[in-house]
């Protein structure tokens, strides 16, 4: 059995048996909380998290909470959190590339902070998330594009190297949109990582009007937004410096 947020947000404990005390009401209280708002995306709890908590005794003549009741349900809260989806919510991620897209055409004023500072929720129990060594290694990307595109100058050092192009990753397209074929995807970037290694002839043109092709079906291949949006700093960096390459 798994508790949903609703469920845990309407927990009710019993007071304990007769000359018995039980758990610090406002303790429980507090932890319950927390559990409802990881259901819900909002905060980090783990089942390990759950199983390690200890409440101290009530103050002096109060009740508190009957710690059989308690523990019950500690441990189907638990087993609700070792079941729930990784990933940082895609609904978040999404918007906030949308963002990124934007700022890159000039059409948002995202800062730098905001993109080193952002915090997505944790995928909601149930649903899938973006993986989130991925989003965070994207971001980064991005932020370093945004300070150097802010006033639009890429003097050396230059901002992407062949193996930033080469740990690049990029989601699968939703499940309503159709992607970027992976492979046409793929074998444009190593192009772009030999250009920066010196050893490839791209040029901003040639990122500018690349096109790639796109699955059959709906929720295949490379996200769009997440490849134009890098390779947008690829057009940046070139245009600005098409004969430098760094390794």
């Amino acid at each position: 059995m798994t508790l949903t947020p609703d469920e845990v947000r309407e927990v009710r404990f019993s007071a304990p048996p007769s000359g018995r005390r039980g758990y610090n009401a406002d303790e429980v209280d507090r932890f319950v909380d927390r559990i409802e708002a990881t259901l819900r995306g909002r905060d980090g709890l783990t089942a390990e998290d759950v199983h390690s908590i200890r409440f101290r005794k009530p103050p002096r003549g109060e009740p508190g909470y009957f710690d059989a009741e308690v523990d019950v349900f500690l441990n189907l809260a638990a087993e609700t959190l070792a079941g729930l989806g990784s990933g940082y919510d895609m609904a978040e991620v999404d918007a906030f590339i949308d963002r990124v897209v934007a700022a890159l055409h000039g059409a948002d004023d995202l800062t730098v902070q905001e993109v080193r500072e952002v915090k997505f929720a944790t995928a909601a129990v149930g649903s899938d998330g973006y993986e989130e060594e991925g989003v965070d290694s994207f971001l980064l990307v991005v932020a370093m594009a945004l300070e150097k595109l802010a006033d639009r100058r890429l003097d050396p050092p230059h901002l992407l190297t062949a193996g930033d192009v080469e740990r690049v990753g990029f989601h699968a397209a939703k499940l309503d949109e159709f992607g970027y074929q992976e492979d046409e995807v793929d074998a444009f970037l190593d192009a772009v990582a030999a250009t920066l290694r010196g050893t490839g002839g791209l040029t901003a043109r040639h990122v500018r009007e690349i096109t790639f092709g796109e699955p059959e079906q709906r929720g295949r291949g490379y996200d769009q937004d997440e490849v134009d949006a890098f390779l947008d700093l690829v057009e940046a960096q070139l245009a600005a410096s098409p004969a430098a390459s760094r390794r």
